[in-house]
């Protein structure tokens, strides 16, 4: 049993990571009857792998010390907690990202997306989503062409936290603004904005 999914695919001599999903409660399969609740958007997928080495099914993702995943799943649990709802088994939050290139390194992600053209993008992005949680960090030039497509993306609400601002923003953030990282985050400046959502 797992509380992270994912299916990994090795295109052009590089991994990339689809339809990565953290589930509230652990499952040991991904059903077509599992519900998304809201969905989090950030810049690529890090040191995560598949475990077992299995790729191009679903498949139990081996953290291997990716904490984004974890902290996501405890942020969501205590806004349920914060607004008294319990979360239904099966449900689970999507992970979207502006590529979907595996590499913890953020430099060396941005050299190896520059070798796929068309680099490809997680089907689940054309799903309807009740809120997205915006993560991407801080504006980078060789990163914003990707955030376009992010403009047609359907969600009941958008939101994300203004590093300079120091407070949530109702709306998709521009392409220059600073939409702040789960690293260092408190929870409690995040769990009763998701807690308005769920």
């Amino acid at each position: 049993m797992s509380n992270y999914w994912a299916t990994f695919e090795c295109i052009g001599g590089d991994v990339f990571r689809f339809d990565t999903r953290i589930y509230i409660h652990p499952t040991t399969k991904l059903k077509n009857t599992d519900t998304c609740i809201g969905a989090v958007a950030g810049v690529n997928p890090g040191s995560g792998i598949p475990l077992g080495g299995v790729y191009n099914i679903p498949v139990e993702i081996d953290l291997d010390g990716d904490n984004l995943l974890p902290c996501v799943k405890s942020i969501i649990s205590k806004a349920a907690t914060h607004a008294n709802i319990t979360i239904p088994p099966n449900s689970y939050i999507q992970v979207l990202n502006i590529m979907y290139i595996c590499d913890k390194n953020l430099t060396s992600a941005i050299n190896k997306i520059n070798n796929h053209p068309n680099p490809k993008t997680c089907t689940t992005e054309t799903n309807f989503f009740p809120f997205i949680w915006y993560v991407w960090g801080n504006s980078k030039k060789e990163l914003n062409n990707f955030k376009n497509r992010f403009d047609s993306i359907n969600a009941g609400c958008h939101f994300f936290y203004h590093t300079k601002e120091n407070k949530f923003l109702t709306n998709q953030p521009k392409l220059k603004e600073p939409a702040r990282h789960t690293q260092g985050l408190k929870h409690d400046l995040v769990v009763t904005r998701i807690s308005l959502c769920l």
